[in-house]
């Protein structure tokens, strides 16, 4: 992988040096930070002109990894259309960690920047303390027949879908600043600087751009 394929504005992180190829960093947040060469066609069975498609793809391709789904995008990076990913998974004991990634896919091959936020001290506040709130203003309530939260799943993009590891209400980013060191505010934080900051080289530009071929 050039040096200088891909390259961000890296005030405030750390450079770790590599690890099996891959370029490591500490995020401001003190989380790792990494990025990847995948030098094959992506996997991608979506049409990235349609948002849709790209979720529904996301979804299924994730759905017996007990992961859950925060965001799933397609954005544009230094004139590059790129997918945001945020997904969820269980901690143990107890606790959630956020999984992020800034995918730059081509015809050939692909660029990943994944940045993994652990919970960490004491977990569950951020869900507590919203949850609390909402509770006491109205906004969701307990069902009286089936002891479920009312109004407390929220899952961005089908209101049907619930489940363990469903986004809840807390988990919105109006709630980030907040709580600044949740690991879905830090993990926001850094996908928000990568999508402003990412430079993208110019030899790499002129390879061709992924597409779909169903």
């Amino acid at each position: 992988m050039p040096r200088t394929a891909i390259s961000f504005n890296e005030t405030g992180f750390s450079r770790q040096g590599e690890h099996d190829g891959v370029p490591i960093w500490i995020t401001p947040g003190g989380d790792g930070l990494g990025l990847f060469h995948y030098p094959i066609p992506p996997d991608i069975g979506a049409d990235l002109r349609s948002v849709d498609s790209v979720r529904a793809f996301y979804r299924e391709s994730i759905r017996e990894s007990g992961l859950g789904v925060i965001e799933i995008d397609t954005v544009v990076v230094d004139g590059i259309t790129a997918i945001r990913t945020l997904f969820k998974i269980a901690q143990e004991p107890a606790g959630r960690t956020s999984l992020g990634a800034l995918t730059l896919p081509f015809q050939r091959f692909s660029y990943v920047l994944k940045v993994q936020c652990e919970e960490r001290g004491i977990t569950g506040m951020r869900d507590t303390l919203v949850l609390t709130n909402l509770m006491q203003s109205g906004e969701t309530s307990i069902d009286a027949a089936t002891g479920a939260l009312a109004g407390w799943l929220d899952d961005p993009y089908d209101r049907h879908e619930a489940g363990p590891m469903t986004r809840n209400r807390s988990e919105r980013p109006e709630f980030d600043s907040q709580f600044p060191d949740h690991p879905l505010s830090r993990a926001r934080n850094v996908l928000d600087h990568l999508e402003r900051t990412v430079i993208v080289d110019d030899e790499i530009k002129r390879q061709p751009g992924f597409v779909w071929q169903p």
